[in-house]
């Protein structure tokens, strides 16, 4: 038993290495890559190996690694710089996933015959984004401060949300409920729990590993990082909240100390963010060959008509709806209608839908297959439908900075995810 976890730890990583390389070598997403090595080194092909999503390995990753991701995403955040789109965010971060979701649920219920409360599921879990692969482009191509930073904090924010507003919902369906009943309160509940817990482990987790008299753990952050992810993740599972958000909040305010007094001192500070990104990296690969691993193949070929149908109301309708309803009446960020056609153009789907939909068919949930292959037909559209053309779009759309204008803002090299 030992040496199969083993063997099969060794065979993901060297798979996922290999997918980088091949990645960078052809310059196409490296997530491609690593769907299309997991599902040859798969049951379907080769049967190297063999890692269900319910297993307990795979449901680790999807849980508590996925917290270690979106504590990664709130570390990297300056809330001074994102001040002046904050109420854009903060609409696109919860209204819009709600807009996203309901609008995805409509062409769901129809196209796939699921019920009201299972396609709104399906939409919670489609509504996360992920700019990781549109990280490079803004470096290298200067797209504006204000929208580069707007797309990849989004992702950051809307992440949580999604898993929140989905394990709710599959609560009620699990339970027998009907979508009307009941999932506007236990939503606002699970936010406020989530995000009190996640407040209360933030603002601990600065204060043990700060420079201050209260940093009893100012020498061992990274083991005070991993303990307090760990124990707010559980706490708020347990209580029927999302440790997906408790993590987010927490590393938010990690990341922001300076704002609340605190400081660090520069080498511990450095040592937390390298071990966190490092192990973002790795618990990313791992997600990603693992979903090769599953690929549904004969769902993807029997469902492939209704999923695009769903795919095409989210990425045609659901999101420029949601930007523009969301982005529109902020006065403040003064959003040109050039920046907002980018927003709607730029919502890749990444880690997270992969990550829930391992954690629902792990509890059980009806159709996970379908889900599943929705998710990955998601990934491969919008990693090459979208991703590849933004460079050429974000030029015709006037959204570059003047190459004599010096850069601003976050250190995009420092991604979420």
């Amino acid at each position: 038993m030992i040496d199969d976890v083993v063997l099969t730890l060794s065979v993901i990583l060297g798979a996922g290495l290999v997918a980088r390389f091949v990645a960078d070598l052809l310059r196409i997403p490296e997530m491609l890559v690593m769907i299309a090595v997991g599902a040859l080194l798969g049951p379907a092909v080769i049967d190297a190996i063999d890692v269900p999503l319910d297993a307990l390995g795979a449901q680790l990753v999807f849980t508590l690694g996925v917290s270690i991701i979106l504590f990664y995403g709130g570390l990297n955040l300056s809330l001074r710089v994102l001040r002046q789109t904050a109420v854009s965010l903060g609409m696109l971060a919860v209204p819009g996933v709600i807009i996203t979701a309901l609008i995805v649920s409509v062409t769901t219920h129809f196209a796939f015959g699921f019920s009201w409360t299972e396609s709104m599921l399906l939409g919670a879990v489609l509504a996360p984004t992920d700019p990781a692969i549109l990280i490079p482009l803004f470096t290298a191509s200067r797209v504006k401060a204000k929208v580069a930073q707007t797309v990849i904090a989004e992702s950051a924010f809307n992440d949580p949300v999604s898993a929140v507003l989905a394990l709710t919902l599959a609560g009620i369906l699990l339970g027998g409920g009907d979508a009307s009943t009941r999932p506007v309160l236990e939503f606002i509940l699970n936010l406020a729990i989530s995000t009190g817990v996640g407040v209360v482990a933030g603002f601990l987790l600065a204060a043990t590993i700060s420079s201050h008299r209260a940093g009893i753990w100012r020498e061992s952050p990274v083991i005070a990082v991993t303990a307090v992810v760990s124990i707010s993740y559980f706490s708020l599972d347990s209580a029927g909240a999302s440790g997906y958000l408790g993590a987010f909040i927490a590393g938010l305010i990690v990341g922001n100390m300076e704002m609340f007094g605190l400081a660090m001192h520069s080498h511990h500070k450095r040592e937390m963010k390298e071990f966190v990104h490092n192990l973002a990296e790795i618990i990313t690969l791992f997600i990603f060959v693992i979903l090769g691993i599953n690929l549904p193949f004969a769902e993807i070929a029997d469902e492939i008509l209704p999923a695009v149908a769903v795919l095409a109301t989210l990425l045609l309708i659901a999101r420029p709806v949601a930007i523009f309803l969301c982005t529109t009446f902020d006065r403040r960020a003064q959003w040109s209608r050039g920046e907002q056609l980018f927003l709607c153009w730029t919502r890749e789907t990444g880690v997270v839908p992969v990550a829930l939909v391992g954690i629902l068919a792990g509890m059980g949930t009806p159709d996970s297959p379908i889900f599943l292959a929705v998710v990955t037909l998601a990934i491969v559209i919008t990693l090459t439908v979208q991703a590849l053309p933004a460079p050429w779009l974000a030029k015709r759309l006037g959204i570059l900075e003047d190459d004599s204008q010096p850069s601003e803002g976050l250190d995009l090299s420092a991604a979420v995810k």
